[in-house]
């Protein structure tokens, strides 16, 4: 195990149970959980084509022609989301547990409420 993954362990404990619960009594925020994560992916993606397009001008110039504006990205933080919809926890836990364990801790969490329910 890292020594980051260590440095966070105990707190990240913390904010899966308090999440988990939170999940069992409100399944809308189990799915929020599991949105943001799969915008997170998709903004990344995005990203991803942006940076390859690069090397190829043609693809770069059809690409912002066409696409650019059509798809909506925002932020895609966890935290972010948990603001609006369970602000205990944002209070709590936020600027505490790096954004990448959150995000990963929080979408294990809600698939594992939601397996259970």
């Amino acid at each position: 195990m890292s020594r980051i993954k260590r440095k966070y362990r105990t707190i990240r404990q913390e904010f899966k149970n308090e999440l988990y619960a939170a999940i069992r009594s409100n399944p809308a925020l189990g799915m929020l959980c599991i949105k943001t994560y799969t915008a997170s992916r998709h903004r990344d993606h995005i990203h991803q084509i942006w940076g390859m397009s690069v090397q190829h001008p043609e693809f770069r110039k059809e690409y912002t022609e066409k696409l650019i504006g059509k798809c909506l990205t925002g932020r895609d933080e966890i935290f972010h989301s948990l603001y609006f919809a369970a602000p205990d926890l944002y209070q709590k836990y936020a600027r505490k547990i790096p954004e990448d364990l959150a995000m990963g801790d929080a979408l294990g969490v809600a698939y594992r409420a939601m397996k259970d329910k």
